[in-house]
């Protein structure tokens, strides 16, 4: 039987399922500028649309190449957001309008490009991340040396550090198309001025444009990608359960022994890994004879694991009776395309005797290049301590025979002579339970010899006169080597077992008691006197609260010194173990390691061992990973929790501010009903037309409120079913302003309508209170002297309405503009309920279309409003189907 590292099946399948909840993400990537990636993604883009896909140009940069550009023609292209950043204003990707759209791809070039300052997100790769999140396709290109890990490389040896880079988390689930094109066509084209300027392209070839940085940027490009295809494939074989023995792309295992060897192997497979670019894992396996491995031993193999985890090995240990068989079954499982493993040069008296595991691996691993790794026969040599508990366990077993002889000398008169035999396997069988196989062997050996001196004739004498005796004795002597194997393979079996059962039960109850705790102090406590207990060692967590360290969960260590904090600082920062036993700042008394989730970096556990020993053995290595990942996802969980709850508050609070709004609107309609009747019945003449004008207007002021009020129930309680109608939003525009009193000689509205514009199947009613909200915010907060501008406008097919006012704008950050109960201070948008904006998008998405705000040229503020049109019959039938 084997046992490994906790399965990831469960974290594996639930990732799955949350990408069936995300949109997909196509990804061009290309060695260096002027590739063609944008063309690519264009071109195809074109076939999807054809196709039938909703196809959306976010961001497409053509850089003044005309063949670029005649592909973006027959495309709808997004509006930019436009951004004011020091004096200039600067057109950024409009995320909000994405989101509001909704295509079924959306193209976002430059996935590496750094936003203008006051966007939502710092980068653009944040953007898609958003998209995706809402379940809406993305494809972008790349170059890369934008990402993140090869940005080191590719200034190695291109002596150009790229400052915009693209993490790898980005790309792991995205589909990597390559676009290639040898070094000697990318010259010719940037010498033709199809990339850049003559006066850059002349830089460019001097610097980045070299055949020989081309080729190994080309060489990484590919390099990549193939990884990206072989990690798809790998997950799509484990979904679908498929066991297949083929691998796609280069991956290595390497053998860790107990020896000074293993040093030089774990080194070999770094170099091998390095040369074929390929993720590799340090295996150990714990057989009966690792187990026995004691003192300078034991301790290099601790130091060979350390030794493959600083040079980038992913580690995991193997519980098996049979090594050979062990590595070949996790290679499979690996789908490791090359195993590396040591061998001493032994005598074949040995490993007639011992096996050889090279051999043995050789042999099973079909399919799989083996490539071993020769080593002198003093690095595995076995320590003496490990020769003396042999030789000890030798003397017990003897002496277990002669006990057995001695007792059956002298009840051997009331005996049958056929049952001494039998009655001899007792000491073989319980020397190799007890003991060790070896000493199982030899107690039979020793059994044999005594039922020959002792009671087969002649006694006293190892000669055998009767043939029949011979054969008793023959099989008495198999029997026993038979059944002192058995026994001890039984007994190693039976310690694995039961090492796995104490893994799996320390795990389970740890797992229990972390799961029942709510708070940061108690969870940190348990954890620590729990690892504590399980390993031998002291335990804190520490954590970097406003730049201060804090450090909990055990009472006699609530302070580290400055080695220890930057230490801690470190593993925090890059995610990585550091402290004593590491290969970083091992100068520290404790060991650090980064409690990781998804969420980010919890705190570090820091570990320490009073004496000079180890702080971690090697037989606790697999234990401690699966601790460290409980106790990260207990600190996790408190997290959650507490970000549940306030959502829990703030939705409760929510939702009895809509219930009491709505019962103050409905209560206050009927009185001010008359209130408006009332005012609208008294002339505004005399010495009071003035106060009566007010009343009137501040009336009717008083019911557009109540009215968004009553709206904004209908929108939380999920009531708003469009009516489907053929639509002219000439007429809702000119009802509108009746109801504004902006119709008439001297009105503050000016409008601006082309006489093309086709009919939208919509909602008349949700319309109209959407551009009432508009006009009338826009009315309000501009100056009494300026004209507040309503365009009906064509194109593309869609229908905009635009209402523009000249007042002082919005300011840079608009993100909460359309929230409910928002107002942005200090801007012009001051004042009023806050509902105005948040009722005009929602009803502008219940009908289909999108609402964006920005500031215009020359000052003040500009919401859009873009609906899909549909020609005039078109809508009629929708109307009439709806």
């Amino acid at each position: 039987m084997t046992q490994s590292t906790p399965s990831t099946d469960a974290d594996h399948y639930l990732r799955l399922a949350r990408q069936e909840q995300r949109g997909r993400l196509t990804v061009y990537l290309g060695a260096a500028p002027g590739v063609g990636k944008t063309y690519r993604m264009l071109q195809d883009a074109a076939r999807r649309q054809a196709e039938g896909v909703d196809v959306v140009v976010g961001v497409a940069e053509t850089h003044g190449r005309s063949e670029t550009a005649l592909l973006l023609e027959p495309l709808r292209i997004l509006p930019r957001h436009r951004v004011d950043h020091q004096g200039h204003a600067l057109d950024e990707f409009d995320i909000d309008a994405a989101i509001a759209r909704h295509p079924g791809l959306i193209l976002v070039d430059e996935l590496a490009h750094s936003n203008a300052p006051g966007s939502r997100h710092p980068k653009r790769w944040q953007d898609v991340e958003e998209l995706l999140a809402a379940s809406i396709d993305v494809a972008t290109t790349v170059n890369i040396q934008h990402i993140e890990s090869l940005n080191d490389v590719v200034a190695g040896f291109t002596h150009i550090r790229v400052r915009e880079t693209v993490p790898d988390q980005i790309l792991d689930d995205a589909e990597l198309i390559i676009v290639d094109l040898p070094p000697d066509a990318l010259i010719e084209r940037l010498t033709a001025g199809k990339i850049y300027l003559p006066d850059t392209a002349g830089r460019a070839l001097s610097n980045f444009f070299t055949p020989t940085k081309l080729a190994a940027l080309r060489e990484l490009a590919l390099r990549f990608a193939a990884r990206s295809v072989d990690r798809r494939l790998t997950d799509q074989l484990r979904t679908a359960g498929d066991e297949g023995d083929f691998v796609a792309g280069e991956r290595l295992m390497v053998a860790v022994s107990p020896g000074k060897g293993g040093s030089q192997v774990v080194r070999h497979a770094r170099r091998m890994a390095d040369i074929f670019h390929a993720p590799w894992t340090a295996v150990v396996v714990e057989s009966g004879r690792a187990r026995a491995i004691v003192g300078a031993q034991r301790e290099q193999l601790a130091d060979n694991l350390a030794l493959a985890a600083s040079l980038g090995a992913s580690l995991m240990t193997v519980a098996a009776d049979h090594v050979g068989d062990a590595l070949v079954d996790q290679a499979r499982q690996l789908r490791a395309s090359q195993i590396v493993i040591g061998k001493s040069r032994r005598s074949r008296w040995f490993e007639w005797r011992h096996g050889s595991i090279a051999q043995d691996v050789i042999r099973k691993a079909q399919g799989v290049a083996v490539h071993v790794v020769p080593l002198s026969d003093a690095d595995e040599r076995p320590d003496k301590p490990r020769e003396a508990a042999f030789a000890r366990d030798d003397i017990v077993a003897f002496a277990i025979v002669v006990a057995t002889v001695a007792v059956l000398r002298l009840v051997q008169p009331w005996l049958p002579f056929g049952a001494i035999d039998l009655l001899l396997l007792i000491p073989v069988i319980l020397s190799a339970t007890v003991l060790r196989l070896r000493a199982g062997l030899w107690s039979a050996v020793w059994a044999a010899l005594c039922y020959n001196f002792f009671f087969i004739p002649p006694l006293h004498s190892l000669t055998i006169d009767d043939p029949q005796n011979v054969i008793t004795f023959a099989v008495l002597a198999l029997v026993a080597a038979v059944v002192g194997w058995l026994a001890g393979r039984i007994r190693r079996q039976a310690e694995t077992s039961a090492g796995v059962a104490r893994l799996n039960a320390s795990l389970a109850r740890f797992a229990g008691l972390m799961g029942g705790l709510s708070e940061k102090e108690e969870t940190a406590r348990v954890a620590c006197r729990e690892i504590g207990n399980l390993l031998d060692v002291e335990a804190v967590i520490v954590t970097i609260e406003d730049e201060n360290i804090m450090v909990r969960g055990n009472d006699a260590y609530r302070r580290i010194d400055m080695i220890d904090e930057a230490a801690v600082r470190w593993a925090l920062e890059q995610g990585i173990a550091t402290g004593r036993d590491t290969g970083t700042l091992n100068a520290s008394d404790w060991q650090f390691h980064p409690l990781r989730t998804s969420l980010g970096t919890m705190g570090a556990l820091g570990l320490a061992r009073p004496s000079q020993e180890r702080i971690i053995r090697p037989d606790d290595a697999v234990m401690l990973a699966s601790l460290v990942d409980q106790t990260a996802l207990a600190h996790e969980r408190i997290v959650l929790e507490g970000q549940a709850r306030q959502v829990d508050a703030l939705r409760e609070r929510d939702r009895l501010r809509g219930a009491l709004l709505g019962s103050i609107a409905h209560d206050l309609r009927t009185p001010l009903t008359a209130v408006i009747a009332a005012t609208e019945a008294i002339p505004a003449e005399g010495a009071f037309a003035d106060e009566i004008r007010i009343a009137r207007s501040e009336s009717r002021r008083l019911q557009r409120f109540l009215d968004d009020l009553l709206e904004a129930s209908r929108i939380e309680h999920g009531a708003i079913e469009p009516r489907w109608e053929s639509v002219d939003l000439t007429d809702i525009i000119t009802d509108v302003l009746r109801a504004l009193r902006q119709d008439e000689a001297g009105s503050r509205v000016t409008t601006r309508i082309d006489g093309d514009c086709p009919f939208v199947s919509s909602d008349p009613l949700l319309l109209r209170h959407v551009l009432i909200n508009l006009i009338d915010n826009a009315l309000k907060f501009s100056p009494v002297t300026t004209q507040v501008e309503v365009e009906l406008l064509c194109r593309d097919g869609d229908v905009l309405c635009r209402v523009l006012d000249s007042g002082s704008g919005l300011p840079a950050d608009t993100d909460a503009l359309f929230d409910r109960f928002h107002r942005l201070e200090g801007s012009d948008r001051v004042g009023g309920s806050g509902l105005g904006l948040w009722i005009a998008k929602n009803f502008t998405e219940a009908v289909g279309g999108t609402i964006t705000a920005g500031n215009r040229a020359g000052g003040g503020a500009m919401f859009e409003v873009i609906l899909p049109g549909r020609p005039k019959d078109e809508a009629e039938g929708r109307a009439a189907d709806a």
